[in-house]
């Protein structure tokens, strides 16, 4: 499961009036220079934040405040997936089931073993691709890693070294971990190998690099244009947040869009990728394929089973991204097909952490025990290192915490910023507090979707003269593709 950051952000914004006073043959002029100033100001910050949005890092389309599409910048082509550009360093094309290394094949038409080497899933082929041929940095550093460990796996000796690790298997850029769990409460003799595959350690810390690295460019970017080299230097918060929406909502779409085809392909109703998202785009190909036979009925045979996976494929799409090892099955009744869930000790490893990833997004703060899962997630995977303060010197402290942990501080401070403003309006008696309004900003543990969390607060759009326009995260895979393919795609 990847680490999740909570940013949350809390202020307490004071207005003061500012009264002048003014003769009136003066007035009427300061207020029209006033007025066109304000003008071109707003102006100047509307145009710093479409600029800020075509960042080639920040996830998404650039839009201006009101949500419109705007051209231009380093952004022309965009994920079906996620709307991540093309060129930002984070864009990951992946399938979420096995592939042929296409690849490794062109480059290496003499190598038997890269002739039969497979792509295992989330290992994107566009990284074999130059950066000039369209693939992103996060593509090449896994697709090298990929190379490189399967030369390795490859190896008759490597394998005698890498097994006698016991209960883990390395293949590819991936560890695999193998454990006995009890399946059944009552008896302590039902048990089951349960597998985990996670990256190994040393790909971990080269793909988290390269997100350090594109973030770079975002902190950059939300900094004043003389002040964009500077690390001393603050962004605008704003800005920050904004990007922190987007990437929040680009990590939804991508584990939603993975854990669905996952299952659409383990169901045998589909192979759907980002280059045929939908069942019918991959249906097209597949017909296309079928054109070929030339026996008129068993083409005919072909493309009914062809219709009957279609059907199959938007009902699975339809799904809750929340059931757990859902199956077509028929109804007893005679009445078409069902979903059925089998529940997690049938679950697939990869959709229990795609799943259960979703799940910690949906209800922030949720601890490893909530889950529903027949792998025991430890407390540390749900911590990160975040920044705690700044000492005399200039150093960084950080400390490990949970979302849970963030959560409660992020609330604490609230109530701390509450009894500040109460014991400032003992000494101005007339200063109104509305100590509900504040209250209702806290945010419940294991309640709140991250989307909703790290919305921009409507104040900091509107000082743009526009509208927080995030929508909200997708139920199930057909929403997702209506969402960003609202012409296309058919309704559920």
């Amino acid at each position: 499961m990847n680490r999740f950051y909570l940013q949350i952000l809390s202020s307490v914004f004071i207005f003061n009036a500012l009264l002048f006073a003014e003769t009136p043959q003066k007035s009427g002029a300061v207020q029209y220079n006033a007025e066109q100033e304000s003008a071109k100001a707003k102006k100047n910050y509307v145009e710093r934040f479409i600029k800020f949005t075509q960042d080639q890092n920040v996830s998404g389309k650039a839009k201006d405040p009101n949500g419109k599409v705007v051209q231009g910048g380093q952004k022309t082509q965009f994920n079906r997936d996620d709307g991540n550009s093309f060129q930002s360093a984070l864009t990951y094309h992946d399938a979420a089931y096995s592939t042929k290394d296409e690849q490794a094949q062109q480059q290496n038409p003499k190598d038997p073993n890269a002739q039969t080497r497979q792509l295992p899933a989330f290992v994107s082929s566009h990284g074999g691709i130059s950066a000039g041929g369209g693939s992103s940095q996060l593509e090449r550093v896994v697709y090298e890693q990929h190379t490189q460990y399967s030369k390795q796996d490859e190896d008759p000796e490597q394998q005698k070294k890498r097994d006698k690790q016991q209960g883990i298997r390395y293949f590819s850029v991936f560890k695999e971990e193998t454990k006995q769990v009890q399946i059944d409460p009552k008896d302590p003799k039902k048990q089951q190998d349960v597998k985990r595959v996670s990256l190994r350690p040393d790909v971990k810390e080269a793909v988290e690099q390269v997100g350090l690295e594109a973030f770079k460019t975002v902190e950059s970017s939300a900094k004043d244009a003389d002040a964009q080299n500077d690390p001393k230097a603050m962004g605008n918060l704003t800005f920050y947040r904004e990007a922190v929406a987007r990437a929040s909502k680009a990590l939804w779409d991508a584990t939603l869009s993975n854990l669905s085809q996952r299952r659409i392909f383990r169901n045998g109703e589909g192979s759907l990728a980002e280059s045929a998202a939908s069942c019918e785009a991959w249906a097209q190909g597949e017909s296309q394929q079928l054109e070929k036979i030339k026996d008129p009925q068993e083409k005919q045979a072909q493309l009914d089973a062809l219709k009957e996976k279609v059907q199959k494929c938007n009902q699975m799409a339809q799904v809750s991204w929340s059931a757990v090892e859902p199956k077509i099955e028929n109804d007893p009744k005679g009445k078409g097909t069902q979903i059925k869930e089998n529940g997690p000790n049938f679950e697939d490893r990869y959709a229990r952490d795609l799943r259960n990833q979703l799940e910690a997004m949906d209800k922030v703060g949720i601890s490893p025990d909530q889950l529903k899962t027949n792998w025991k997630y430890d407390d540390e995977e749900f911590q990160n290192e975040i920044v705690t303060g700044v000492d005399g010197s200039g150093q960084i402290n950080t400390a490990p915490m949970s979302n849970a942990d963030q959560i409660e501080e992020y609330n604490a401070a609230l109530d701390e910023s509450l009894q500040s403003l109460k014991a400032f309006k003992a000494g101005v008696p007339g200063l109104q507090i509305d100590e509900a309004a504040i209250q209702a900003k806290k945010i419940e543990v294991g309640q709140q979707n991250i989307l909703q969390i790290n919305k921009v607060p409507d104040q900091m759009m509107e000082e743009l003269g526009g509208k927080s326009t995030a929508a909200p995260a997708a139920k199930n895979y057909s929403e997702l593709l209506q969402e960003q393919n609202p012409a296309s795609t058919p309704a559920p």
